[in-house]
This record gives structure tokens, sequence and C-alpha cells, in this order.
């Protein structure tokens, strides 16, 4: 049987393309911060997710959904990295919702939001790098090469005080120089087990669209990089 493919629109690049059809579109952000359980490299983890939920009306049809930005683990000198991060992958997005004419009213993410109320202090050293910045190295000339895994952690989500099991999907970019190697993390979409099979199918689509779309990215700055697709939720959940 051939699954039907979702009418709900779940992505910016959906209401973008709305837009470039002449389509009114009408536009509501919230930022939304979440603490979650996430498993990494054997062990669990609290981490802060910082999200922007999107919701309103596109040519009479109502959407609400969620874009994750960024996360910090509990080490409390990560969390300027993450605001950081965040807020500069979201201001992407509102030039990119402003040049097809799309406006929002857009509360960006403060300090506050990245703390997940741990003692120490903050620390500036490390840099906050992005896909981007590897971009503009490949492209001034710079051999860049990169290596790609996904995964699909397990996390404990808390909402209104109840606690829910679910899954991220999560891919980790491994850039390599003629100087040293980094690694960039990001969270690509996360979701609930008790949550509707097709609102699971959804996350999972999603995130194997923005990451298709970064991957896409780096291969326009001349950078080798597979096509990967994380499972759905009901086969294996792998490492690749």
């Amino acid at each position: 049987m051939t699954k039907e493919k979702s009418d709900r629109i779940n992505m910016l690049e959906e209401l973008i393309v709305y837009a470039g059809q002449g389509k009114k579109i009408s536009l509501h952000a919230k930022p939304v911060r979440e603490v979650v359980r996430l498993e990494r490299e054997g062990g669990d983890v609290n981490t802060v997710i910082l999200s922007m939920e999107y919701s309103g009306v596109a040519d009479d049809r109502p959407f609400r959904f969620t874009k994750n930005y960024s996360f910090v683990d509990d080490l409390p000198q990560y969390a300027l990295e993450c605001l950081l991060i965040a807020n500069n992958r979201l201001q992407m997005d509102v030039e990119r919702l402003k040049d097809v004419g799309i406006k929002a009213e857009f509360e960006f993410f403060n300090f506050q939001n990245c703390l997940i109320d741990l003692p120490g202090d903050v620390s500036a050293k490390s840099p906050a790098l992005r896909l981007q910045d590897f971009i503009h190295l490949s492209r001034a000339g710079i051999a860049v090469s990169v290596d790609l895994t996904i995964s699909r952690p397990s996390i404990e989500l808390e909402q209104e005080g109840i606690k829910k099991k679910g899954f991220g999907c999560m891919g980790a970019f491994t850039f390599t120089t003629a100087t040293e190697k980094t690694t960039i993390e990001k969270l690509y979409g996360i979701g609930g087990y008790d949550d509707a099979k097709a609102e699971d199918e959804d996350v999972v689509e999603v995130a194997n669209r923005r990451l298709e779309r970064d991957c896409q990215r780096l291969r326009s700055a001349g950078m080798a990089v597979e096509r990967p697709s994380f499972l759905r939720i009901w086969e294996r959940v792998f490492d690749k």
C-alpha cells in the first residue's frame, strides 16, 4: 500500500512556496523552551531545546508546527554557544520569510532560555560554529571535507508537568580541514512515542527534508555529502 502524503503544512519552506505563488499568508511565531533528557554516548544528559512554534493561515488553511533551532547540554559553558547558534539560524529564517513578503513579529531567544539552573560560569572561549562557517571556508578555496552521521536518540520530554518518552532526529557533521576536525550537531525534529502515528511520520519526513536541505547547501559549496535518511519510528533504530 502506498502511503499518502500528508497535506499538513509543517515546514517554513512550504509557506515560502505558497507566498511565491501569490497566496496570502498570516504567520505568528512564539519561542518555545523545552528541557529533555537526551540519550548520548551511552548515557543520559539534560538538554535544553530552543524552538519556535509557527502558526497561522496559508490560503485559508490553518497550520501549526514547531522548528528546533539549537540545543545545549547540561554544561553551563555551552549555553552562550547555544544562544548564538539558535538566534543566527532564526535570523536566517526571518530573512527568508521577508524575501517573499511574509511578515511576523519575532521574539529572539535570550540567555535565560539556555540555562538549566545549574551552577557555574559561562565561558565564551569556544567559538559558536555553524555549517555556514564551513560553507564560507570551502567557497573561499580552503579544502574542507565532511562526514555525516545520523542517529535517533531516545529522549524524555516534560510538558506541563507530564513526562513523555520519545525520540530525536539528530545529525552530526564532522568537518576536516588541514588543521583540525570539528563536529557540529543539529537536531532536526523530536517526536513522542505516544503521539499519533501520522504525527510521528510527519516528524521524520520533515527531519529528512530539513537534513537534505543542509546537505544540499554543503554540496553547493563543493563538499561531497551522501544522501542519508532517518528511519520511521517502527523501523530499526540505527546510527549510520
